[in-house]
């Protein structure tokens, strides 16, 4: 079965031009499976030590951005999942607040989200390092859990073959040995200029890309990277086996 594996859209930070090409891409490809592998929205609002700006950035257009392409993104497809990043476990933690206008609004932001998921008959995972994995046959997928120019190797070390969004950038990883193990970060869907890092030198390695293949019968899978080079995406619509 044909896949599509795509993260980090960042709800109203979303790049429109990747956007835009990973819906294309879904029209042309026609992948049963559909992953959003996390941080749908980005909810800068309610994080801790969000700044006056972040604070006054409206959640409601945050929420509708992230759901509005939920529904392209997974509609037609017949196994559809949707994993949580830590963007957007925002609203869990709110909920856990002692105020309790806050805890209120975290209880029905995160019922929103589970009904989004609901609406486009997708799975829902949590954010967290056993629960949040999705198998793909021989093939894992997860948000994300490590950081840095050597996250690819960690994640190869703890989830053998898999796929991964969270750090924004494109990186693969094979593991030494007889049986090789391989982790692919696989970039973003949002702007790679968020306030939020515009000091950081590591956003410099962001890229928007996304992963397609397809599983077997067996459990191996075929994939392939798709990413931006000079603001064109390309990527294989048919494939061929020899």
């Amino acid at each position: 079965m044909r896949f599509i594996i795509a993260s980090d859209l960042h709800g109203q930070h979303a790049d429109s031009r990747a956007a835009q090409a990973v819906l294309a891409c879904i029209k042309d490809f026609k992948p049963q499976i559909r992953v959003f592998a996390g941080d749908l929205w980005d909810f800068a609002a309610i994080r801790r030590g969000a700044s006056e700006d972040e604070r006054a950035l409206s959640m409601r257009d945050d929420f509708d951005a992230g759901r509005e392409f939920a529904g392209k993104f997974f509609k037609g497809g017949t196994s559809n999942h949707l994993l949580l990043g830590n963007h957007d476990i925002r609203p869990h933690m709110l909920r856990e607040s002692p105020d309790a206008v806050r805890r209120d609004l975290g209880e029905r932001m995160v019922k929103d989200i589970a009904k989004t998921a609901y609406e486009n008959k997708a799975r829902i995972y949590d954010y967290d390092a056993r629960l949040g994995v999705l198998k793909l046959g021989h093939l894992c997928v997860v948000h994300g859990f490590h950081t840095g120019v050597s996250s690819a190797a960690q994640h190869a070390r703890v989830y053998g073959n898999v796929v991964y969004g969270h750090t924004h950038s494109i990186d693969v990883y094979q593991t030494p040995g007889l049986e090789q193990r391989e982790a692919r970060g696989i970039g973003c869907l949002c702007s790679l200029d968020m306030d939020y890092a515009s000091s950081k030198t590591g956003k410099l390695r962001w890229a928007h890309g996304w992963a397609v293949g397809d599983t077997y019968a067996d459990g191996s899978y075929t994939i392939f990277q798709v990413r931006s080079i000079d603001g064109r995406f390309c990527y294989p619509t048919e494939f061929r086996h020899y």
